[in-house]
């Protein structure tokens, strides 16, 4: 009994070491094929953190990825456990295939090396993201990640693999606004209007609700325009500009009349987003009109009342001399 015990154990350390010679020796042409070790690969993040808003032209939003490789296949165990003691670890080379125009992408790092190993057994890189002024705001990007897997060392005995995944990030909205007046000094006569033009231009990624508001008006004088505008988005291929008006009349008392004054506004832009709205700063615009002239309240009803009564008077003396 003890004698085929031995021949037992002898059997199966001769087979071992059979093994191992032929895992050693066998070309690497076959080796895959013979022994069926194949390399897996997958990719996990935390979505959560990916989740988040990223404003445009802010710079670079980084995201923790894990790339987990596993070796699959008949003689596996043998394969692998002969590998490790030789130091061999799986390479998985990373890179970024298809992103979005308006934004940039990049990995680091570009290559991680797992712990070769039956189970998978993971590696830590970085996806780095950020996106430029064209991003369409609330408009999911995503990006398409390859991944390569090879054991160097391996000598052609795992097969190597390709496969992708994919990960999602979102641009928020821009808050770019723009509000130039054509001109911001005008002179006109007492109780005349004088109309300033304002072009408006919205550089954010959004459709954006323009606000204004006449903060200042001296005493007598009267000040008004809208109180809001939609201006699209160049993003959204509409018409980014648009011009809107300022109306600003002095007072018109008698007499003559030289007052410089100045009319403040402020403008700002809004976005609505599903909830509370997003705003941009509010910025002032000040306006400054000269009122010059004089000013004969009540006299211009009066003089024409006498005009008429003149011309009254002259027909009815014509008629007495016929």
């Amino acid at each position: 009994m003890t004698k085929h015990l031995r021949t037992v154990k002898a059997s199966i350390v001769m087979g071992i070491l059979l093994v191992s010679l032929f895992v050693a020796f066998i070309p690497s042409t076959s080796a895959a094929l013979f022994f069926g070790c194949t390399s897996e690969v997958k990719m996990n993040y935390d979505a959560e953190a990916a989740s988040g808003k990223i404003v445009p032209l802010s710079g670079e939003i980084t995201i923790p990825i894990n790339i987990s490789t596993q070796i699959q296949g008949l003689f596996a165990n043998i394969l692998v456990g002969i590998l490790k003691n030789k130091g061999v670890t799986t390479s998985v080379d990373l890179s970024i295939k298809e992103s979005p125009s308006w934004a940039t992408a990049r990995i680091s790092p570009n290559i991680v090396n797992p712990i070769i190993s039956t189970t998978y057994s993971s590696e830590e890189a970085y996806v780095h993201v950020s996106f430029n002024e064209n991003s369409p705001a609330h408009e999911p990007a995503i990006f398409t990640i390859e991944m390569h897997v090879s054991v160097p060392g391996a000598f052609g005995r795992v097969e190597e693999t390709t496969k992708t995944a994919t990960i999602s990030f979102t641009p928020s909205y821009l808050p770019i606004i723009d509000a130039t007046p054509k001109s911001t000094y005008k002179e006109i006569g007492p109780g005349d209007i004088v109309t300033f033009d304002i072009d408006l231009e919205n550089l954010g990624n959004a459709e954006t609700e323009f606000l204004f508001s006449v903060i200042s008006v001296p005493d007598g004088w009267s000040a008004s325009m809208i109180s809001n505008t939609k201006v699209g988005s160049r993003v959204d291929d509409n018409d980014p500009t648009k011009t809107v008006q300022l109306f600003v009349q002095p007072p018109y008392g008698f007499g003559y009349h030289n007052e410089r004054e100045d009319i403040k506004i402020t403008v700002k832009g809004r976005y609505f987003a599903g909830g509370a709205p997003l705003e941009t700063e509010s910025y002032e615009i000040i306006f400054t009109v000269r009122s010059r002239g004089f000013s004969t309240p009540g006299f211009e009803a009066a003089f024409a009342l006498f005009v008429l009564i003149g011309v009254a008077l002259v027909v009815k003396k014509l008629k007495k001399k016929n």
